[in-house]
């Protein structure tokens, strides 16, 4: 499964899952899906924000509190990488 899951300012985020494997993506907005850049943490998130970046419509869908924290720890991973 790949899914853009949030856009928060220029950036977009967005989970691909094969099997097993959970990966955490981010590029920024105008640029080619190929430059997107692994932000995938060391710890993965719990299993109740996985569930709801799955169960959730469309990116623009509100977000709860604990996912917009785990967004916000994917762009510092982001940023500190450039």
């Amino acid at each position: 499964m790949k899914k853009f899951i949030a856009q928060k300012g220029n950036l977009k985020f967005s989970i691909e899952t094969n099997g097993d494997e959970t990966k955490f993506f981010c590029v920024e907005c105008g640029k080619s899906y190929d430059e997107r850049k692994d932000v995938t943490p060391k710890v993965m998130p719990n299993k109740s924000i996985i569930n709801e970046i799955v169960a959730r419509p469309v990116m623009i869908y509100p977000m709860s509190k604990e996912l917009e924290a785990f967004i916000d720890e994917l762009e510092d991973k982001y940023n500190s990488a450039e």
